[in-house]
């Protein structure tokens, strides 16, 4: 076990729990247990770069002090998640809807899969559609949209995987060693999406009988 993880275990449930589960990944409760994970994703430039953050170092004690208003829920239009990895339920990410509180039914998308390690595997493609599942079928959301680097090729892919299409582009908006790319928005709607075959909430009728 990694000392991220030994740290992690000490604030964290004996078993996470979930919320939403997958196939490959299942979603649960943000947690204190997880801030040493973050601060190590949060540190990884490569990470923060592609998350389309200005890569820069961050203590413990920032980490903590932005987290800790989420963790309390003081922001009503900001649901987040931690995304495990089954079965073993090892915490990989973490994702997140927010501004969804409007009368246009339009929400923001975030998703981070802290390690490089875990990425290109689908647990990203998963995630995301069990998060747009979530927006659409609990929270009613109509739009949910996203912006991410150009060159951010392997989450573009994903996206567009579970329905999400580009719909612009804010043109030499990000710079990476001296070098301008677009950063590339995308959106997607309640009626294009792909979800899996569980859903987040069963209609009614679907229940199966005990």
């Amino acid at each position: 076990m990694t000392d991220e993880l030994q740290a992690a275990s000490t604030d964290a449930p004996s078993q996470p729990v979930v919320n939403i589960r997958g196939d490959r990944v299942a979603l649960g409760p943000l947690h204190r247990g997880l801030l040493p994970l973050i601060e190590r994703w949060d540190n990884d430039f490569q990470t923060a770069d592609l998350g389309g953050n200005d890569p820069r170092p961050h203590s413990a004690e920032s980490i903590a002090a932005g987290w800790e208003p989420l963790l309390r829920g003081e922001r009503p239009d900001w649901i987040g998640f931690a995304i495990y990895a089954l079965p073993e339920l090892r915490p990989i990410g973490i994702t997140n809807v927010r501004d969804f509180s409007n009368p246009h039914g339009t929400a923001e998308f975030g998703i981070t899969i802290g390690d490089v390690s875990d990425r290109g595997q689908g647990f990203g493609t998963e995630a995301t559609r069990l998060l747009l599942d979530y927006a659409f079928t609990v929270l009613g959301v109509h739009n949910v949209w996203l912006d991410t680097p150009a060159y951010n090729v392997g989450a573009i892919r994903a996206y567009e995987k579970v329905g999400f299409r580009e719909i612009g582009r804010r043109r030499g908006a990000r710079t990476l060693a001296g070098k301008r790319y677009d950063v590339v928005l995308m959106d997607c709607i309640a009626g294009e999406f792909f979800p899996l075959a569980t859903r987040v909430l069963l209609e009614i009728g679907d229940e199966t009988a005990p």
